[in-house]
């Protein structure tokens, strides 16, 4: 059960088995992806901050005004802004004393990082001009630079001499695409299957352009697919009328056929029988399965779970409530069936 696998991951985490504990959350969250606590929990022991990040964000999709997740979900994105900079800084600085040892292709490689997952990160795009593999990776890192600053006056003049004699829109297209300039990749692959010298570029032009057209159609429909079937968020309240109804169900059909199936020669006494019957199945519901429930917590605290004793007596007492209203009907029923019996056996003699 939730219950169970949270308890065992909180036992696990206060004990210094984090890696315990987040998979144990893990594992509870696949099944319960509605576990408000388990996804705080996780936000806590987690050691990637992407996905503390996204548990605090799942936190607040399920309850808005959380005033943890609200309080540490800016803090903890201020953070992974100041990590990716240091990142960047880092990185930065291992490509400037690569470059200076004369690591020049190291050095390239330490700056297609950045440029990569942060393409607007201009001197970076000014190293990789620097220390480019060929014409048309040096022109696509001094286009970079010039849209990123219109101002810089040394890049625009070098682009500018560099075009004058550079036609080879295959090898400019295939440097856009090293770079992940997708877009300007795909359009200039497009104008090379046409334009360029020979067929060889030409049909190598077009399978590229092909490939990245899928490629930009498939991602396409998944971001359509999902914002067409968005998930369907369901409240607490209505979790544990859910769980709830199976013995009120039970319950409800033992009474009709004590009645006959007529509703009307049920006796009144079994209808008060329908609120405690629903009570009783709500509190073994609420002990098993919704620990994280707003009036669960308001009775046992901000973690919202009892010991497993206090588990166990609630679900046994629920239990009760449940049973004896069950049992009596039953019992009216064999007497019933019983009186019957004996007069139709007298009938006979």
């Amino acid at each position: 059960m939730s219950i169970d696998l949270f308890r065992e991951a909180v036992k696990a985490e206060r004990n210094g088995r984090d890696r315990e504990a987040h998979e144990l959350l893990q594992e509870l969250l696949m099944g319960q992806p509605r576990h408000e606590m388990g996804w705080l929990w996780l936000s806590k022991i987690s050691p990637d901050i992407d996905e503390q990040i996204r548990a605090l964000e799942t936190v607040l999709s399920l309850n808005p005004g959380h005033e943890e997740a609200l309080y540490r979900l800016p803090e903890l994105k201020a953070e992974r802004k100041q990590q990716v900079q240091a990142n960047q800084a880092e990185l930065l600085q291992e490509a400037v004393w690569a470059y200076r040892n004369g690591r020049y292709h190291q050095a390239r490689q330490y700056l297609l990082q950045i440029t990569r997952s942060h393409p607007t990160h201009l001197k970076a795009w000014v190293g990789l001009a620097q220390v480019a593999q060929s014409p048309a990776e040096k022109i696509v890192a001094l286009e970079m630079v010039v849209n990123l600053n219109p101002q810089h006056e040394k890049a625009a003049n070098t682009l500018q001499k560099l075009k004058v004699n550079f036609d080879d829109s295959l090898a400019l297209a295939q440097a856009y695409e090293a770079v992940n300039l997708t877009g300007k990749a795909l359009t200039t692959y497009q104008y090379a299957a046409q334009k360029a010298p020979n067929t060889a570029d030409r049909h190598i032009a077009a399978k590229h352009a092909h490939t990245l057209q899928a490629n930009q159609q498939k991602t396409e429909q998944e971001k359509q697919q999902k914002s067409a079937q968005p998930l369907t968020v369901t409240s607490d309240n209505a979790t544990l009328l859910r769980l709830g109804l199976g013995p009120l169900i039970v319950y409800m059909l033992l009474i009709l056929i004590h009645g006959g199936l007529n509703p009307l020669r049920v006796p009144w006494l079994a209808y008060v029988g329908l609120p405690v019957v629903a009570g009783g199945a709500l509190l073994i519901a609420a002990a098993a399965n919704t620990p994280y429930h707003p009036y669960w917590q308001k009775f046992f605290g901000q973690q919202g779970i009892p010991n497993r004793n206090t588990a166990f007596t609630l679900t046994f007492i629920g239990s009760v409530i449940v049973i004896l209203p069950i049992l009596l009907v039953l019992t009216f029923s064999w007497n019933e069936l019983v009186v019957y019996y004996e007069s139709l056996a007298a009938q006979i003699q």
